[in-house]
């Protein structure tokens, strides 16, 4: 067996392929497999490498057109963080299903290429969007964008799981999760922040009741947040 595929190096992916495919007793083994076994045996034939490819290409695709609206480069792409930084964002790029959080990798990119801060703040930020979904990041957006809250929650940006926050209809009242996002139920919604609670990322007021006060005492966590917003 060559270590070479299609006239490339071959990578530890590959060659674990190519050891797949010349294995004949384990591919009829994987397609005894009630059910699914066509589909593994395909998968693990190449269809992962391929599916992983078409999103590192996609990624690579909306980084290109971002950085073509950038005037110059501001960060020192010369620095073995940056090639730390890209690399491990290629690898979470690869395994990520959602276009929402490609794009958002490629802005974390982006961003510190025009405007560069210490590395760790992407390198936080590209971690950080690695282990959340969709719905995390909707609550994110819902949370930083909510007006500062008076009366019970004076000064504070607020968001509820309640279908009529405390304050309702009056100025700066908390942001009804329910209300913004009709397509997730009650359940999805509680958990999803009770996550992005245990992460230090929201703070919680009480039963049902979320607010964003942490991020006034949780300071490291403030631009990596400002990182996941479109």
């Amino acid at each position: 067996m060559d270590d070479r595929t299609d006239g490339k190096p071959a990578t530890p992916i590959s060659k674990l392929q190519l050891r797949y495919a010349d294995t004949l007793s384990l591919r009829a083994s994987v397609q005894a497999i009630p059910y699914i076994g066509g589909s593994l045996d395909t998968l693990l034939a190449g269809r992962a490498a391929q599916i992983h490819l078409e999103r590192v290409e996609k990624f690579t695709s909306d980084l290109a057109h971002r950085l073509t609206a950038v005037e110059s480069a501001a960060a020192n792409l010369n620095d073995e963080a940056f090639a730390d930084l890209m690399l491990s964002t290629f690898e979470k790029v690869a395994r990520t299903r959602s276009d929402q959080k490609r794009s958002r990798f490629a802005e974390i990119i982006t961003n510190q290429v025009a405007k560069p801060t210490p590395w760790e703040e992407p390198e936080n930020a590209v971690r950080l969007l690695s282990d959340i979904e969709d719905i995390h990041i909707e609550i994110i957006e819902a949370a930083l964008g909510a007006p500062i809250a008076e009366g019970a929650f004076s000064g504070l940006r607020v968001i509820s799981l309640d279908a009529e926050p405390i304050d309702s209809g009056k100025q700066g009242a908390p942001v009804s999760l329910l209300a913004s996002f009709p397509h997730y139920g009650t359940a999805a919604l509680r958990m999803a922040c009770a996550e992005l609670t245990s992460k230090g990322l929201l703070h919680d007021e009480g039963i049902g009741r979320w607010d964003m006060g942490a991020m006034k005492r949780s300071e490291e966590h403030t631009s990596e947040l400002q990182s996941l917003r479109h």
